[in-house]
């Protein structure tokens, strides 16, 4: 039964992907212009400059074979040698002329138009990554797509513009060279116009198959892009040589390559055959078999001059290679098009976690009623937290405590509104969290995760978490203090002007995981935030060091509302209240006193602690 379910599961993607591929043209065209907006808006001369080459190129294509008959003809009839060094002269300045105005448009105006579409798109990108919400991540196939976008998008906006110079290129010149083409033999035209829509039909069917093998193969190079990435990245260079872990990613590593080769093998096979058939239709006939037409005509065709039969053999030549590029950038429009679906899907994507009201009032309280939640894309709907009911009043200090996968983070990120509840609310002042906008929600919370980041900034502005200016001096070294990081800054070069990491600078101050945790903490001192969440914030510390910041951490958030979760009870002793979670509820309640009283989970969990203290001491 379940090999029957896989099997159907299977073939629906497969037809959902198909579906996917039938894009007819005017879905085409409005996933081209979607992208082309962004030439227009960020780089209009891009498009101008564009546009005259292509012309100009055209034009020399038709004034070529106009050309080719007249010093055939001029040959033939004996013309005045005066005459014919005109015409060389006229047509040679043109072509200089066009190929100086190629040549600044190739190597001085393109890289600068290029450089500024891709920061243009990437900046939106950047911005629309920002609002994107938190469950997007947890969604392999978005998590995909939106990879994808990222990568491809400028890179393919640049080619379309190109693509759409060279199909109005095609479009004008072989328009003019089909008419004089068919002037002079309309037999060679019918040739040319047949083996050219029958090359397209082929070439559409590898292009389809081209999609759908970079589709497969998109995952697969994403599982190889992370154990490159594992193995040059100095995050994972200590652990790397630590056990069997390399072993075992390189052997990782070289299962996710058979897999690449099996897909690429898969796809090679459909390949194949239309690509012969692609290379008669597209090559053999219109070459040998239109150049064997017009040799035999003109040596039985009295009435067909040598110039007729010069400019006939160049026209079909570059009325054949025209046709055939039409056809070919129709499909690149369409294998465009495919690829812009992606973007737009990440463009276009609407957040869901959203609110109306931008006006937040300061912080009073937060009262959690009978909420549930289950993250989105899980297989199996399991709960992570199940009808949870609790209140922080403003000035308070509670902790949530519990074994890892209790649900403490989950509901962090629920209160700040990362996720929403899948049952139950969420209240703040009285009010829904989802009536407010959460972007100014979130300004009155600041939060240290437990998975912190130090970004290669300087000190001050990875405290300001943005851009410093001289005003907030003060403010950062003021969290600095709160944060116990004062000795540490005063043996770093610069100061608070410190370049961390040595990502961009060869001068980057490497700090440890406790120093990089109190830069981190001291981000939630450097603002006025009404209610700061401290996700375990002494995780990277001694216990002395633990004790001395959490000292520090109560001096400098008197009168704020602090959060705590800690593995380690001897931080929640100090919390106003103690909530303890279990398979996400909440078992007990109280300060620690009273749970050391009711001799519970909590007091269960603080003895075995307790006593691994006096073990090690």
């Amino acid at each position: 039964m379940k090999k029957k379910e896989k099997k159907e599961k299977k073939q629906k993607k497969e037809t959902d992907e198909k579906k996917k591929e039938r894009h007819n043209p005017v879905r085409v065209v409005k996933n081209l212009w979607f992208m082309l907006q962004f030439v227009f808006k960020y780089t209009p001369m891009y498009a101008v400059i564009t546009v005259i080459e292509a012309l100009g190129r055209g034009a020399s294509h038709v004034i070529g074979i106009l050309f080719t008959k007249y010093i055939f003809d001029a040959i033939e009839k004996g013309t005045d040698f005066r005459e014919v060094l005109f015409w060389i002269l006229l047509v040679t300045g043109y072509n200089a002329a066009f190929e100086l105005f190629n040549k600044w448009r190739y190597d001085v105006f393109f890289p600068r138009a290029k450089l500024t579409l891709h920061e243009t798109i990437q900046n939106e990108l950047y911005k629309k990554a920002r609002e994107l919400d938190q469950s997007c991540y947890d969604d392999p196939e978005f998590y995909n797509d939106f990879i994808w976008a990222i990568r491809e998008s400028d890179g393919r906006t640049a080619n379309i513009v190109e693509c759409f110079s060279i199909m109005i290129n095609r479009v004008t010149s072989s328009a003019a060279v089909l008419g004089l083409l068919a002037s002079m033999d309309w037999v060679v035209t019918l040739i040319l116009v047949s083996s050219v829509i029958l090359g397209f039909v082929v070439k559409t069917c590898l292009n389809k198959i081209g999609y759908r093998h970079s589709l497969e193969a998109n995952p697969i190079w994403r599982k190889v892009g992370y154990f490159r990435r594992v193995f040059y990245m100095p995050d994972y260079a200590k652990e790397l040589r630590q056990g069997g872990i390399a072993e075992h990613l390189q052997n990782e590593y070289q299962k996710t390559n058979k897999e690449i080769i099996a897909c690429n093998k898969k796809y090679q096979k459909k390949y194949l055959g239309l690509w012969i058939l692609s290379d008669l239709l597209v090559y053999l006939m219109p070459s040998v078999g239109i150049t064997s037409y017009l040799v035999v005509r003109y040596i039985t065709d009295a009435t067909l001059s040598l110039g007729s039969f010069s400019a006939s053999i160049s026209a079909s030549h570059k009325l054949y290679y025209t046709l055939d590029d039409i056809g070919n950038y129709i499909n690149k429009f369409h294998e465009h098009s495919l690829y812009i679906e992606k973007v737009k899907t990440f463009i276009q994507y609407q957040p869901k976690i959203k609110g109306e009201e931008t006006n937040v009032p300061a912080f009073e309280t937060l009262t959690v009623k009978n909420l549930d939640f289950v993250y989105p894309f899980t297989k199996d709907d399991k709960k992570t937290l199940e009808g949870l009911d609790l209140e922080i009043k403003k000035g308070e200090k509670v902790a949530f405590v519990g074994y890892n996968g209790a649900g403490k983070t989950t509901l962090i990120k629920l209160l700040m509104r990362l996720y929403d509840a899948t049952s139950g609310e969420i209240l703040y002042n009285g009010r829904n969290v989802t009536d407010f906008d959460p972007e100014k929600y979130r300004e009155h919370i600041g939060a240290v995760f437990q998975d912190y980041k130090v970004f290669a900034a300087t000190v001050a502005e990875n405290v300001m978490g943005g851009t410093y200016t001289d005003a907030d001096e003060e403010a950062v070294l003021s969290a600095l203090r709160a944060a116990s990081f004062e000795e540490k800054l005063k043996q770093l070069p610069d100061g608070i002007h410190s370049q961390l990491t040595t990502e961009f600078s060869k001068e980057g101050v490497g700090l440890s995981g406790g120093e990089a945790q109190k830069i981190a903490i001291a981000r939630v001192f450097a603002r006025p935030f009404e209610l700061i969440i401290m996700d375990e914030p002494s995780s990277a510390l001694d216990p002395i060091a633990e004790y001395e910041l959490n000292q520090s951490i109560l001096k400098h958030a008197e009168g704020k509302t602090v959060i705590f979760i800690s593995h380690r009870l001897s931080t929640t002793r100090m919390a106003d209240r103690i909530y303890m979670f279990d398979g996400g509820k909440i078992v007990e309640s109280g300060s620690h006193d009273e749970l050391m009283a009711q001799d519970g989970k909590y007091a269960e969990m603080y003895r075995v602690q307790a006593k691994k203290y006096k073990t090690a001491s």
